[in-house]
Order: structure tokens, then sequence, then C-alpha cells
């Protein structure tokens, strides 16, 4: 069953301006957006940390089970084939520097009109 992470904090067909995605160093991935606060525009987001895929389907490409699942909301993915097959990969490859694999998880997110984000990493952090 999916599990619901962290919810925005206004309905994103509010937001003022985003959402905003960049890919960082050290495998790190931002989602940023402005929200209208008391002091003018404020910007939030969620940093994602550990990123080893991402994707982003835009508005037309989305699937309604998508929109259903992930609207306005972060959601882990439970037994998604995509985060199976990344799981393998990164486990051959620590394997091979014997290191301990990292735990990934399958994160979504969509927004108002699109896009919807998706995420394999190790974890993420709102701000």
């Amino acid at each position: 069953m999916n599990q619901v992470l962290w919810e925005l904090p206004v309905p994103s067909s509010a937001l003022t301006r985003g959402p905003s995605f960049a890919a960082l160093l050290k495998r790190e991935c931002e989602l940023s957006f402005y929200i209208e606060s008391e002091d003018g525009d404020k910007k939030a987001g969620i940093l994602f940390d550990g990123v080893e895929a991402y994707k982003c389907t835009h508005m037309t490409a989305r699937s309604v089970e998508m929109i259903n699942t992930a609207y306005d909301k972060l959601v882990r993915l439970d037994d998604s084939p995509w985060l199976a097959k990344v799981k393998v990969n990164s486990f051959a490859y620590y394997t091979k520097r014997q290191g301990a694999p990292k735990e990934l998880q399958h994160l979504m997110i969509c927004f108002d009109d699109g896009p919807c984000y998706e995420f394999i990493c190790v974890g993420f952090k709102p701000f």
C-alpha cells in the first residue's frame, strides 16, 4: 500500500510560482515553489538525497492513477517495477565495491496541471 509522507502546505493550484526542478551536486535534486505569505512570496520545496533516478511526466502524459495517487502530496510507492529494476542494478554496483547497498524508495508527487515528478532515492527533506 502506498504511504503519504508529506503534503503541500497549500493546494498546488495556489502556488504563485513553480514548481521548479533542479538536479544538484552529490546526487541531490530539488523541487521548489513559491507560496503566498504575509511577507510576500515565500520559497518552499523538497530536497531529495541519494537520488539514483528521476523522471518527469507532463500534464497530457499523466495517468489518472498518477493524479489520484500523488496529487498535492509526496507518496512512497510500494511494489514499484521501476524501483525493483533500479535496486537490482544498485545491488550489483555495491556488491562489486563491497559496500552496503542504500535503502532506496520510489517517491512521487503531482502538481496541478502537471508535472508529476518521481524519484528513486534514499530520502527527502521539506524546506
